[in-house]
């Protein structure tokens, strides 16, 4: 015997519709009582399409290749030579082209939202892009 004494409950073992003990019976729509299904989605469930967009988190410069900005994509999807657009504060600074997408240390051909990466940019200096810019697809 162990140090604490345990009251042992048997287990429940009943059919999948009865009952709970304790807990409220509810109704349900039987399945031969179930609306019929008209075969087509409606337009709410569609799914919805967001712009790319990528909040800068740390810039980097990298001698003969361009400047590296790097971050979490927070909405939809960006490929590689997709023109971007780099906006703070409200404004766009300057648009571009992404010339190469890295994740964990692998060169990908595109990158979806919750991947952290590194996106390199075409063409722009260190000091066009700073921590806290917004990285978007362009319209």
């Amino acid at each position: 015997m162990g140090l604490f004494r345990r009251k042992r409950e048997p287990f429940l073992t009943a059919s999948p519709d009865a009952p709970v003990p304790g807990m409220a019976a509810t109704t349900s729509v039987a399945p031969a009582e179930a609306p019929a299904a008209t075969g087509s989605a409606p337009e709410d469930d569609a799914p919805v399409v967001e712009p790319f967009t990528l909040a800068v988190e740390d810039v980097f410069s990298i001698t003969g290749r361009g400047t590296v900005a790097t971050g979490t994509v927070a909405t939809g999807t960006v490929r590689r030579d997709e023109t971007v657009e780099i906006v703070r504060d409200g404004v766009v600074v300057a648009t571009t082209a992404v010339t190469g997408i890295e994740t964990l240390r692998r060169q990908v051909d595109s990158a979806s939202a919750g991947a952290s990466v590194g996106l390199l940019l075409k063409g722009v200096a260190r000091d066009q892009i700073a921590r806290d810019d917004l990285v978007r697809a362009a319209p």
